[in-house]
This record gives C-alpha cells, sequence and structure tokens, in this order.
C-alpha cells in the first residue's frame, strides 16, 4: 500500500486547492522556518481523524485549522485534505483499488469524512485503518518535536504505540466493544426481571374482569343492532315525509319562481326603460351643451366681426390718407414738369444766340484774316508781325475766353457746392430722420409680431384649455346625471327592499301574525325574529343563514310568560306554530375543543346586544365556519363528527358525519336583505356626497369655460389688431425703408458731387491763373509788337484801329459764346435735377399704390371673413333651433317612458303580492318538512354520537323486526340487562391480552439475554488470550530489534524493552532500559536531547521491523541529532525504506542527500504557502499545483 497523493485546499498556509504526489522511497520536504512544512504532516494527521487541535498546534479551536487570510487576501470559509492511498493488494477492507480518504470542516462548525467519495463517520475511517499503523492512533505521523515523547512519556502510555505495531489493536477495539455490550446485556437482564415481577402481579385479575367484559360488549352488541334498526326505521320513515313535502314545496316553487321571473323580466323591461329615459336624458342634456357652446361660438363670433368692421375703417382711413399723398404728389410733378419746359426755352434762346455769337465770330475772323493778309502783301515785315500780333490776339483772346470761362466755372461750381452741401446737410437730417422713424416703425412692427406670435400662441393654449375644460365639463356634467340616476335607482332599490321588511316578506305566516299582534300591542314583551337582533359579518350572510336554519325565524321574546302568550294567541287565531326564545330560559351552548387552523365559531361572526349573548351562543356557539367543503371536511374529521360545520357558500358537514349541499336556499335573503339595504343607504350617502362633488366640480367647470372662452373672443380680437398692426408696420417700413434707401443714396451723390465740384473747382482756378500768366507774357509781347508794327506803319493808324477793334469784338463775342454755353449747361443740369425728382416722385407714388391695393385686398379678405362668420352664425342659429327640437322630443319621449314605468311598477306590486302568498305557503310547508329534517338529521347524529355511524353502514347493522312496538321493547329489555352487570371495564380486554402477551414475551426476552451475555463472556476470554498471544510475541521481536538497532545507531552499547508485570500482559506498562556505549543510564531523563531523539528513533525503526507501516511521515524528528548521527539515520532510512514509504520534513544536509525527491516549500506571498517539486534524478524542478 502505497501514500500516492495529498490534496490540500485552505487547511492552515494552503489557500489554494494543491496536490502532491508521492512515489515510494524517501520524499523530502524542505524550506525555511514558517513557510509551512509542518503543515503539511498536520494535514495528514488531520484527514487520519485527529480530533485534538492541540496535536494539530492550533489554538484550541479546530476552526484554527481553516486558512485565515492575509492582508492580500481573504478568509477561507471551509478546509479540505484528501489522502490517496494504493489498494491494489486490498490490505484496506474496501473493493477498490484505490482508497482516497476525505476530511472537510466549514467554519460553521459542520464537518463532513468520505471514503471514495461517499460520507462516512469517523468511526468508520478509525475501523479501516485498525492495526495498519497509519491510524490516528498509530505511528506513522510523528509531528514536529514529538520524537522524543516514547521516551519521556509514562510506562503506561507506550502501550498504545506497541498494541498497534503487534497488531491488537483490532482485537483490543472488538473486545472492548464487547464488554461494552456485556454490561448493556446484564443492565438490560436487571430491569426484564423487574418488568417481569410486576406483570405476574397483574394477570390474574386482569383475567377476570376480561370476562366480565366480554359478556358485556355481547349485550351492548345486541343492543346496538336492535337500536340502530329503530333509528334506521324512524330516518326512514321521516325521509319519506321529508320526500313528500319537498315534493310539494317544489310545486309551491315553480309557481313562486315563474312569478319572480315574471318580476325579473318586468324588471329587466323597466331596466331597459330605464336604459332609454338615461339615454333620453343624455341626450337632451347634450343638446343641452350644444346649444351652450353654439351661443357662445355666436358670441365669439360677433366679437370677431367687431374686431373684423374695426380693421376694415382703421385700413378705410389709412387708403384715404396714401391717396391724399399721391394727390399731392401729382401737384408736385405738374410743377416739375412746368419748370423742366422754362429751362427748354432757355437753352433754345441761349443756343440761338451762341448761333448768332458764332456767325458774327466767323465774320471778324474773316475780316482780321483779310486784314493780315492785306497787311502781309503791304511789307513782309509788317505782315509777319501782323501776323504774330494777330496770332498773339487771338490766343489772348482764348486765354480770355479761358480764364472768363475758369471763373464762371469756379463761380458755378462754388454756388452748386454750396447749394450741394446745404442738400447734403438736409438730406442727412432727413436720413436721420427717416433712420428714426425706420427704428421706431420696424420697434412697433417687432412688438406687433411678438404681440400677435404670443397672443396666437395664447389663443393655442386657450383653444386647447376651452376643448379640454369643454370636454372636462361635458364629462363632469355626465358624471353628475350618472350619480343622479345612481342615486334614483338605489332609493327605489331601498324603498322596494323596504316595502318587503315592512311586509316581513320571506317570513313564515305565524311569524308575520305574532309581529303584527305585537305591533298592535295585543302581544307584550315580543322582541322579534332572529333575524333581527343579529348583524352578520359581510360574506358571511350565506353561512350564518345557512347555520340557522329555520330558527332564522325563531322569536326573541323578553321572558317565558311572554312566549306562552304568543303561542297562545297562535293557538287561538289558528295562526300556525313558531319557535320562541325567551331571554330568561334559553341556555347558552359551548364549543369543547380546539378549533382547527381556518375555522371560526359562527357565533363570531355576527355582532348583536350582549343581552342576546345566551341566544346566540345557543343557536350559533356549537356551528363551526370554514371556507370550502373541503376544507369542512377535513375539520369534521379533525372533530371527530361532534360539530355541524357549514361553509361560506352554505354546503354543511352534519354531525355524525352525513354531508348537506347543493344549491343554496337563503330564507327569503333575510340577512342579505338587511345587509343590503345598511350598503344601500351607505352607497346613497356616499353617491349624494360624489353628486354635491361633481355639482360642485360642473359649476366649477362651467366657469372655467365661461371665463375662458371670454379669455379667448378676447385674445382672438388682439390678436386680429395685432394682425393688422404687423399689416400697417409692414407698410410703413417697406415705405421708410424705400425713402432712406433713396436719401442714403441722394447724400452718397451729394457727397461726390461735392468732391467732384472741389475738384473741378481746383482744376478751373488752376487753368484761370495759368490763362492769366500766359495773357500776360502774350500782353507784354504783343505791346512790343505793336509798337514795332506802329513804327513800321508809321502814320497808318487805321490798320491797327481796325485790327484791335476787330480782335476785341471777336474776344468779346467767344465771351458771350462762352456765357451762353454755360447757360445752356446750367439748364440742363436743372433739367436732369428735376427729372430725377420726378423718378423719385413716380417711384413713391408706386409704393403707395401697391400699399392701397394691400390693404383693398386685405378690406376684400376682411369682408369676406365677416360674411363666412355672418353665414355661419346663421347656420348655428338653425343648429340651435334643431337641437331644441330634438331636446323637446327627447323629453317628451321620457316623459312617455316615465309613465310606462309607472305601470310596470303597479304590475311587479301586483304579482308580488301574489308572489308573497307563495311565499307564506312555501315557508308553512318548508317549516313541516324541517320539522321532519331537523328529526332525520337528530337520528343521523344520534347514530353518529351513540356508535359512529353513517346511515349506509347503520342500514347494514339493522336485524329483522315484526313492528316498532316489539322493537322497542325488546331494547328496553337489553338495556335492564345491561345495567344489572354493574361498572365494567371494556379496557380490561385488551389491556389483558396485552399484559399476558407482554409476560410470555418479556419471559422469553430474559432466557435471550442470558443466553446472548454467556457468549459474549466467551467472545472476551478467547480475544483476551490471542491478544496476549499475538502481544507476547511481537513485543519480543521488537525488543530484539530495538537492541540491535541501538547499537547501530549509537556505535555500541545496549537497549531492551520489558514489560513492569510480566503477569499482565495486555495491561501492564512497558519500560526502557538502555546504556550508550561507557555509560551507566539509570534514568531515562538524563539522557541528552540528541541521544533521547536517537533512542526514539530506535524503539521506531524497531517497531517498523516487526509491523512496517506502508508509510511514514517524519516532521524534523532528527533535528536534535548531530551530523554523524544524522547521516547514521539516513543511511538506516534508506535501508528500510524498501519497506515503508518515507516523507521526510527537513533541514538537514544528510538527510536531504537520501531523499529520492525533494519537495520544497516557500512563501512567494506573505501567509501563503507554496510548493516547489525537484526530482533528484532528473534535476528537473516544478511548481506543485
Amino acid at each position: 500500500m502505497v501514500f500516492k497523493e495529498l490534496e490540500i485546499q485552505g487547511f492552515k498556509s494552503f489557500p489554494d486547492k494543491v496536490r502532491i504526489r508521492f512515489d515510494e522511497g524517501v520524499t523530502g520536504v524542505v524550506g525555511p522556518n514558517g513557510s509551512g512544512k509542518s503543515n503539511l504532516s498536520d494535514a495528514v494527521r488531520w484527514v487520519l481523524g485527529e480530533t485534538s487541535s492541540r496535536q494539530l498546534r492550533a489554538a484550541g479551536k479546530m476552526e484554527d485549522v481553516i486558512f485565515g487570510g492575509t492582508r492580500r487576501r481573504g478568509a477561507m470559509g471551509f478546509a479540505m485534505v484528501r489522502l490517496t492511498l494504493d489498494n491494489s493488494a486490498h490490505t484496506l477492507d474496501i473493493d477498490a483499488d484505490e482508497a482516497v480518504i476525505g476530511r472537510k470542516y466549514y467554519r460553521s462548525g459542520e464537518s463532513e469524512y468520505t471514503i471514495n467519495g461517499q460520507l462516512c463517520r469517523l468511526k468508520d475511517i478509525y475501523e479501516l485503518l485498525l492495526d495498519t499503523g497509519i491510524g490516528r492512533d498509530g505511528y506513522s505521523v510523528i509531528g514536529q518535536g514529538r520524537i522524543a515523547e516514547i521516551v519521556a512519556a509514562k510506562s503506561s502510555e507506550r502501550r498504545e504505540i506497541f498494541e498497534e505495531a503487534c497488531g491488537i489493536a483490532k482485537y483490543r477495539y472488538r473486545k472492548n466493544e464487547a464488554e461494552r455490550r456485556l454490561a448493556a446485556a446484564a443492565e438490560n437482564l436487571e430491569r426484564l426481571r423487574d418488568i417481569l415481577g410486576e406483570l405476574e402481579e397483574r394477570v390474574g385479575p386482569l383475567e377476570r374482569e376480561s370476562k366480565k367484559a366480554k359478556q358485556y360488549l355481547e349485550l351492548a352488541e345486541r343492543r346496538k343492532g336492535l337500536e340502530v334498526t329503530l333509528w334506521v326505521d324512524t330516518v326512514q320513515k321521516a325521509r319519506d315525509t321529508v320526500r313528500e313535502q319537498q315534493r310539494k314545496i317544489e310545486i309551491a316553487g315553480a309557481d313562486y319562481a315563474r312569478a319572480g321571473r315574471e318580476i325579473e323580466a318586468i324588471d329587466a323591461e323597466t331596466e331597459s326603460t330605464r336604459a332609454e329615459i338615461e339615454h333620453l336624458i343624455t341626450e337632451a342634456d347634450r343638446c343641452n351643451a350644444e346649444i351652450r357652446a353654439i351661443t357662445e361660438e355666436i358670441a365669439g363670433a360677433d366679437s370677431r366681426i367687431a374686431v373684423l368692421e374695426n380693421d376694415i375703417a382703421h385700413n378705410d382711413a389709412t387708403i384715404a390718407s396714401l391717396k391724399e399723398e399721391i394727390g399731392q404728389s401729382g401737384l408736385g410733378r405738374e410743377a416739375i414738369a412746368a419748370e423742366v419746359r422754362g429751362h427748354g426755352e432757355g437753352i433754345a434762346a441761349c443756343e440761338r444766340q451762341a448761333a448768332a455769337y458764332a456767325a458774327r465770330t466767323g465774320e471778324l475772323e474773316a475780316l482780321l484774316e483779310e486784314l493780315q493778309n492785306r497787311s502781309a502783301a503791304s511789307g513782309e515785315r509788317r505782315g509777319v508781325v501782323t501776323g504774330r500780333l494777330n496770332a498773339m490776339a487771338a490766343r489772348i483772346t482764348d486765354l480770355k475766353v479761358a480764364a472768363a470761362g475758369a471763373a464762371s466755372s469756379v463761380e458755378a461750381a462754388k454756388k452748386r457746392l454750396a447749394a450741394a452741401e446745404s442738400e447734403g446737410a438736409a438730406n442727412a437730417a432727413l436720413t436721420r430722420d427717416l433712420e428714426e422713424q425706420k427704428a421706431e416703425t420696424d420697434a412697433f412692427l417687432q412688438d406687433a409680431v411678438e404681440r400677435l406670435t404670443r397672443l396666437e400662441n395664447i389663443k393655442g393654449g386657450l383653444t386647447l384649455k376651452v376643448e379640454s375644460r369643454r370636454g372636462a365639463l361635458a364629462q363632469a356634467d355626465e358624471n353628475e346625471q350618472k350619480l343622479l340616476r345612481a342615486i334614483e335607482a338605489a332609493r327605489q332599490r331601498i324603498a322596494m327592499l323596504k316595502d318587503l321588511e315592512r311586509n316581513m316578506d320571506g317570513f313564515q305566516s305565524s311569524v308575520k301574525a305574532v309581529m303584527k299582534a305585537a305591533a298592535n300591542r295585543r302581544l307584550r314583551g315580543v322582541t322579534g325574529p332572529v333575524s333581527t337582533i343579529l348583524s352578520v359579518k359581510p360574506g358571511y350572510e350565506v353561512a350564518i343563514e345557512t347555520a340557522l336554519g329555520f330558527a332564522l325565524q325563531n322569536i326573541v321574546v323578553e321572558n317565558e310568560t311572554a312566549a306562552k302568550a304568543a303561542m297562545a294567541f297562535l293557538r287561538d287565531e289558528r295562526a300556525g306554530r313558531a319557535t320562541f326564545l325567551p331571554l330568561d330560559t334559553v341556555k347558552p351552548g359551548s364549543f369543547n375543543g380546539r378549533l382547527p387552523e381556518g375555522a371560526v365559531l359562527a357565533s363570531s361572526l355576527v355582532t348583536y346586544d350582549e343581552k342576546y349573548a345566551n341566544i346566540v351562543s345557543s343557536l350559533l356557539g356549537r356551528i363551526v365556519v370554514v371556507d370550502d367543503i373541503n376544507e369542512a371536511s377535513r375539520t369534521a374529521r379533525a372533530l371527530d363528527y361532534r360539530n355541524r360545520v357549514v361553509t361560506v357558500d352554505g354546503q354543511v358537514v352534519n354531525a355524525g358525519g352525513s354531508f348537506t349541499g347543493g344549491s343554496v336556499s337563503r330564507s327569503a335573503g333575510l340577512f342579505s336583505r338587511k345587509q343590503e339595504i345598511d350598503e344601500l343607504k351607505k352607497k346613497v350617502e356616499a353617491l349624494e356626497k360624489q353628486r354635491d362633488a361633481a355639482e360642485e366640480k360642473t359649476d366649477r367647470a362651467k366657469a372655467e369655460v365661461d371665463a375662458l372662452s371670454a379669455e379667448l373672443t378676447a385674445t382672438e380680437s388682439e390678436a386680429i389688431t395685432a394682425g393688422g398692426d404687423k399689416i400697417r408696420g409692414e407698410v410703413e417700413s417697406g415705405r421708410i425703408a424705400a425713402a432712406l434707401s433713396q436719401a442714403r443714396a441722394a447724400g452718397e451723390m451729394l457727397s461726390a458731387e461735392c468732391a467732384q465740384l472741389a475738384a473741378q473747382i481746383a482744376a478751373s482756378e488752376k487753368a484761370g491763373a495759368d490763362a492769366a500768366a500766359e495773357m500776360e507774357g502774350l500782353t507784354r509781347d504783343s505791346a512790343a509788337l505793336e509798337e514795332e508794327l506802329r513804327a513800321i506803319s508809321g502814320s497808318d493808324d487805321t490798320f491797327l484801329e481796325t485790327r484791335t477793334r476787330l480782335a476785341d469784338e471777336l474776344s468779346d463775342l467767344k465771351l458771350k459764346a462762352l456765357a451762353a454755353q454755360k447757360d445752356i449747361e446750367s439748364h440742363r443740369a436743372a433739367i436732369a435735377q428735376l427729372e430725377s425728382r420726378t423718378d423719385e416722385s413716380d417711384a413713391r407714388a408706386r409704393q403707395l399704390a401697391a400699399n392701397i391695393e394691400t390693404l383693398t385686398a386685405q378690406n376684400a379678405e376682411r369682408a369676406a371673413q365677416i360674411e363666412t362668420i355672418r353665414a355661419a352664425i346663421a347656420g348655428s342659429r338653425n343648429e340651435i333651433e334643431k337641437r331644441e327640437e330634438a331636446k323637446a322630443g327627447a323629453v317628451r319621449r321620457r316623459m312617455e317612458k316615465e309613465g310606462g314605468i309607472t305601470q310596470q311598477t303597479a304590475r311587479v306590486r301586483k304579482i308580488t303580492d301574489e308572489r308573497e302568498a307563495l311565499g307564506r305557503e312555501i315557508a308553512r310547508l318548508t317549516e313541516q318538512k324541517e320539522q321532519k329534517d331537523a328529526e332525520y338529521e337528530q337520528t343521523v347524529a344520534k347514530l353518529w354520537e351513540e356508535y359512529e355511524l353513517t346511515l349506509s353502514a347503520a342500514q347494514e347493522l339493522c336485524v329483522p323486526f315484526e313492528s316498532g312496538a316489539e322493537l322497542r321493547r325488546q331494547v328496553s329489555e337489553v338495556r335492564g340487562k345491561i345495567k344489572a352487570l354493574g361498572n365494567v371495564n371494556v379496557s380490561a380486554i385488551e389491556e389483558y391480552a396485552e399484559v399476558s402477551q407482554r409476560y410470555e414475551f418479556l419471559r422469553a426476552q430474559v432466557g435471550d439475554v442470558e443466553t446472548s451475555k454467556a457468549e459474549l463472556q466467551k467472545l472476551i476470554a478467547g480475544l483476551s488470550d490471542e491478544m496476549r498471544a499475538m502481544f507476547s510475541e511481537s513485543f519480543a521481536a521488537i525488543n530484539r530489534n530495538f537492541g540491535r538497532i541501538f547499537a547501530e545507531l549509537f556505535g555500541g552499547g545496549t537497549a531492551r524493552l520489558y514489560l513492569e508485570d510480566e503477569a499482565d500482559v495486555l495491561g501492564s506498562g512497558i519500560s526502557i532500559e538502555v546504556a550508550p556505549p561507557g555509560k551507566i543510564i539509570r534514568n531515562l531523563s538524563a539522557l541528552s536531547g540528541g541521544e533521547q531523539a536517537l533512542v526514539a528513533i530506535s524503539i521506531y525503526f524497531a517497531i517498523f521491523g516487526v509491523n512496517p507501516a506502508p508509510f511514514c511521515v517524519l516532521d524534523e524528528i532528527e533535528a536534535a541529532l548531530d551530523d554523524v548521527n544524522v547521516t547514521r539515520f539516513a543511511q538506516y532510512l534508506r535501508r528500510i525504506s524498501s519497506e515503508t514509504q518515507f516523507i521526510v520534513i527537513t533541514h538537514r544536509r544528510g538527510t536531504m542527500e537520501e531523499a529520492d525527491v525533494l519537495y520544497g516549500v516557500t512563501m512567494q506571498e506573505d501567509g501563503v504557502s507554496k510548493v516547489l517539486k525537484l526530482d533528484l534524478e532528473h534535476v528537473d524542478a516544478s511548481l506543485v499545483s
């Protein structure tokens, strides 16, 4: 058997699941202090069944073996260890090649043990591992620091290890079990003998009582047969009578139902008529609402017409103003045309003058040229001078003309510049004025647009509100009408029910007679029927009516005297029979026992005056109410069929076990009627409150509709006004924008003209100055040439004068021609300006005409709207007339329908009277039937109460009889014989049989126990002999091995084991005697720590030599040895590893060198152990997971 694998999770420092696989030979486990090496040996000890937390190095609680968490990891909720053993040789007593022993422990304290995955007990694991050396008390796990305990322990404490090694642990366990069973058998035997003695004293008296009881049972059985036969005969006769009465009731009930159906048909017809009346009322209300809505629409239309007419008048005034402006602009155009014609005439006159000047200039130029030619002919020099003078004169004339033209241009330009600047200033003022008007108009237009938008939004919102409020008004009005109709219907229903109650509909004639006599003071002390003193919890009316049955009409009276007087009255008047309940004689009934869950007493479902408590308790105190028939069946069974159980829907389980049910007879619905009247009164009160609230809501809704309609009309008027303001603002804004555009264009033109004029003035002044300068030079040159010409001409002054005169005249003509040309240009400029003003006036006139067309179109649209509204008003008035006619027709038809309802009500009253008569007949028949029913129920109940028999079971027990009288005689005779027997203990029969049977049984038991005790004593003796032989043989072998191994490990010396009491092999303590080389040891405590450890190792190795464990876990047992002894220990360990698999936890190098495989335990993470495997044969390291 090989230790194959150890699986750990959540155990101490191993939170993660770790599987460690072990091979045969020596496996070493190494690691630094605190890394968790020893937790592996603790895990093996724990899974093998260790229950002491101190043995596992815990703090005292088993919970401490669960991983407690670190700063980076949370605590685990459980610890789990599984140990896998190779069982291919079937060393362990299980049918599997592998044995997996598991243990799991939770923080809650729950623990699980498993063998191959199947849950088991700790005891099962303990028994499985007995005598293998690897159990909880075995020597296969030697913990850290515990190696020397076998040396330091008392001699008696060493026995467990040696018994396990000697293979007698299993026998010791079986012997202890046998001794425990032997002690139990002895105790049981003593108890049985005591009981047997008591039973012997009771057997004789019980035998005599048993014989008397058997005689009584025979007579009781005879009486039972006779009484059952008598009662069954009574039941059959009652049932026959009930059937006859039922037939009569069914005939009367058919007539009653026919009358009811007729009433229902009339009621249905009446309801239909009422529905038609409600429809007609609704139609009339709808007509009223439509008339009111149309009237409101007409009022709103009149307001809109007034607003539209006001807009038309305002537009007409605007059109008149625009036309007046157009007329004034026409007069201005005529004046401009006259000015243009005047300037045209001036241009023609100037052109004529210019032409005359031109003709004369031509003539003068021709004369000068002729004069020059003559002068040239008279002398060469003179001709040259004359030519030059003529040219200079011509040039001077041109320069004069130019200078005059420049001066004239400068003057004209300055005048025009002054005029242009004045016009510019006026135009700037006009522009500013127009801009201000434009801003004001835009602001007015923006305000109008905003007002129009706001008013349109308000109008839309108000329209929605008006529609919503009108809908709410219609709904409120409809709700009010519905509530009024519901109140009227409820009141009529109350009146009908009260009429039935007043006429005591549903009560039998005798009850009515008594109550009528009491009302007329013929009888005193009469309170009324039971139904009048009770109020039933809602939902339980049917159950209480069924529970009370005919008692519902029992009459409550104040005392016995009143009851007798009422009975005498019924007898004298031949008015029938009735049951009376005097307050001073009726005794309360009580329920004995415990009610099952879900069941209640009928008396708890009614309320009443305390003075009627006895009557209510008598009638309802023993009746149980449940929800349904299944619950009723369970409740009746739980109560042993002693009480009557009634369901909410009227089904009954009678006392004795019979069932009554089917369709429910509600005793004329007395409670239901009373309950309905109360509910209807509450309903009417609630409906009246709702009606008041509905009226208030209707008035409030109407006020809201009126207020919103008025507000909507005002808003529509304001919106129309705002629309007109918007149009006028748009027109005025367009006009001002055009004027402003023209003014700005004129301003730009004047600015350009001013600049041009300034440039022209500067150019003309420069040209005049240049001409004056050139003219001055030419004048000097001309004077010089004239002097020369005078010198040449001598005394011929005529030539010079003529030339001078002609030259001056020519110069003057040219100046005049220039002046005429300037005048023409001035006239043309004026004409151009006048024509520009005419264009502006035409554009303004066109704009005004367009505005007039827009306003005219608006007026036409407003007029069309007015006509449309007036047509709609006319149509609305026609609609009002139609609605009035429809309303009048609906009212007329409603009156006709209401007359029909009056007739139908009279019919219903007549049929109701007939139906009441039938009801009284049915009540009389029902009373008789119920009396027989009561007799039937009482007899059936008696059958159950006496013999727990149902009727069908009782019929099977009936005996033949000749007559009822003979049957009653026989019953009386049997009852006399039973009475003669006196007191009888019926249970003595069973008690005698039971005691005698028990007496014989116990006698047999005593014999069995004595036999078992002898067998156990024999078994214990055999086990003791076998244990003694096995222990002696094995102990001697271990002693020999101990001496040999001690000498080998110590390098000499002697050692032995011996029993302190040779005679008591199975109970003696075991002592150790050692003598290391060169030492005499009288007390083991004198040995050093290393020597004690080496002695203990020698003992364990000696045990392994006799009974080697399949595996052994050694936790630092060589820690106290020096290096030489470690080497000896390791070499010996290697030598015996062929028989035992060793897992050695060590720090010592010598031990590590002998290991086949090394596992390293580290803590890479604080508080969490990890395992690393190193295969020394292949030098391969891998992390174990």
